[in-house]
């Protein structure tokens, strides 16, 4: 009798263990997938140049939206794998197309000067399920200011009455992912215009330069008529062998011409350029 008490006591035991619902604690609402906040960082830009608006936020094959602001949360749920972030800005005469950002260097205003400020940003990571997962992405500016300026000595000033220019070697596209200079290098009309020391300035707007050589070829006008014009061919490929790098800083580059009266007429040269950093012009 005793024995058959211990078995009905036991079954018991199993019916209730087994009636049992093992409940399987999770640490988020979506166990099943993750989760992303995304912060940009926008500390790397020139002085006074503002965040943009908006961006393009592209996570992985799967997911595109627009984002403002420096810190979102996604509103999306990633299944787990691993996830290239790719962010960059609508800017004034820059397509994106693919992995490949292009400039339009030849609309009006010529010379690229309204080009906008062009940011990218890239980071790769790894989603997991049931995670909430906060990604950084460091933005850098992907426009230059290059600063040109001509000094004009002595009767020089009021002779000269216009200066024309062609930039060579300008990489007229770069790689979103790597900011790398890509395709081939094309060239750009900085405006010259006249300042009211004498001297003539350009400011241009650019993606970078590619390949080793760039050149400057300035026409001079002149208002007698003789000459009527000289042309100078002026190298710049060691002023700008860096470029590329901390674009964030504008680069200012100055020359002082010389034109000097010979027994054929003039000839007129440029000579070594100095560089410091520049500053921006504001939109």
């Amino acid at each position: 009798m005793k024995i058959t008490k211990n078995i009905a006591m036991i079954m018991a035991v199993f019916i209730c263990l087994s009636s049992c619902v093992i409940e399987v604690l999770h640490d988020t609402d979506h166990p099943d997938h993750g989760r992303v906040n995304l912060v940009t960082d926008w500390s790397n830009r020139g002085e006074d140049i503002d965040i943009p608006a908006n961006y393009t936020v592209m996570i992985g094959d799967e997911y595109t939206t627009t984002l403002s602001g420096a810190s979102n949360a996604v509103d999306y749920l990633f299944p787990v794998g691993a996830y290239h972030v790719n962010i960059y800005n609508s800017a004034s005469k820059i397509i994106v197309s693919g992995a490949t950002a292009t400039a339009d260097y030849s609309a009006f205003p010529i010379g690229g000067w309204r080009i906008g400020w062009f940011f990218t940003g890239v980071q790769d990571g790894r989603i997991e399920q049931d995670k909430d997962h906060t990604i950084t992405v460091q933005m850098q500016q992907q426009i230059r200011q290059l600063n040109l300026t001509l000094e004009l000595t002595g009767d020089a000033k009021e002779r000269i009455i216009d200066v024309q220019a062609v930039l060579s070697g300008i990489a007229a596209s770069i790689d979103v992912n790597t900011g790398n200079s890509v395709g081939d290098a094309v060239n750009v009309i900085p405006v010259f215009t006249k300042q009211t020391n004498g001297n003539y300035t350009a400011p241009v707007r650019l993606l970078g330069t590619l390949g080793n050589t760039q050149t400057l070829t300035v026409t001079l006008f002149f208002a007698s008529g003789h000459p009527s014009t000289l042309t100078i061919v002026s190298d710049l490929s060691g002023p700008l062998a860096a470029f590329n790098a901390n674009k964030k800083t504008p680069l200012t580059l100055s020359s002082v011409v010389l034109v000097t009266p010979t027994a054929g007429g003039f000839t007129a040269t440029i000579e070594d350029w100095t560089n410091s950093n520049g500053y921006v012009i504001v939109d």
